[in-house]
């Protein structure tokens, strides 16, 4: 019986079977997710101490991660010729905040993007912003927590409920009898967060406002603040990388295509950083 028909025959139950059901699958989804992570503890890699570690869910398709958060990370990286390793893997998020990326360094767990770049720093002694004045650095700042903490929401929605293709479900291998439960999930978050109570048309609205606002800060400068990229660049390039490569059937894409300044400063960060970019959003990519 195909996956469709299986889910309208369980719409059509009564409720309590529904819920006994519900309780049955979600059983084994917990079991298998389980069984999972303890065949990849069971199989951990030692690594050499100092060894800069990040878990993420994964390369490709179209990005090398379809967080933005790991891309800023590793573009960071790049950019700085740190060395590090990536561990892919969503079945093993933080232990503390439940999501990636995460940081794992010698005996430490360091979870969050901006925490992970903060404590490195001064465990390996570097300057975050080098060559930035204060005043760039509270501008890169205020840019980088508007895309961090407003356009990423505009793009959760229309990427993981707008979108009436339901591609980046099917991207991610979710079970069909799963996309209602996951979108109700991620409504009721984005409704505590202020983002879900928008409606379709003021989501993309406000995600257009976000981008013509950097739109004209970026102007014709290569990069933020001239020729030479920095941190602030990384955060942004993360959330516009996803946007224009990875919205699959949403509105994303097509929002940034109006600002022609920021597709083109997508491009230059991607030849910049990332020169074995389509090496890197191969999902069986294990680099």
């Amino acid at each position: 019986m195909a996956l469709s028909k299986v889910t309208d025959v369980i719409a059509d139950l009564p409720l309590g079977v529904k819920a006994t059901g519900g309780a049955v699958l979600a059983g084994a989804v917990l079991a298998a997710i389980w069984k999972g992570l303890g065949t990849r503890q069971a199989n951990r890699k030692v690594y050499p101490r100092d060894t800069i570690v990040i878990h993420q869910i994964g390369r490709g398709p179209c990005v090398p991660s379809l967080t933005p958060f790991a891309i800023k990370l590793e573009t960071y990286f790049r950019m700085e010729d740190i060395p590090y390793e990536v561990v892919h893997s969503w079945l093993r998020p933080s232990r503390k905040t439940g999501k990636v990326p995460y940081l794992e360094y010698n005996d430490l767990e360091v979870p969050d993007s901006e925490f992970i770049l903060e404590f490195l720093s001064k465990e390996k002694n570097f300057d975050l912003h080098t060559g930035l004045t204060q005043e760039q650095i509270g501008v890169g700042r205020a840019f980088q927590k508007m895309a961090e903490e407003n356009t990423y929401w505009c793009m959760m929605a229309d990427r993981w409920v707008l979108d009436k293709t339901n591609m980046v479900w099917k991207v991610f291998r979710v079970p069909r009898i799963l996309w209602g439960f996951g979108k109700r999930s991620i409504q009721k978050t984005m409704y505590a967060q202020g983002m879900g109570r928008r409606t379709p048309e003021e989501i993309r609205h406000i995600m257009s406002e976000d981008l013509k606002a950097l739109s004209y800060y970026l102007g014709s400068k290569k990069f933020l603040f001239g020729d030479k990229a920095c941190k602030f660049d990384c955060a942004v390039f993360g959330i516009l990388a996803v946007m224009k490569w990875a919205s699959f059937g949403g509105f994303g894409a097509s929002v940034l295509q109006d600002y022609p300044n920021l597709f083109d400063y997508c491009e230059r960060m991607k030849e910049t950083f990332w020169p074995d970019w389509d090496e890197m959003i191969q999902t069986d990519c294990t680099k």
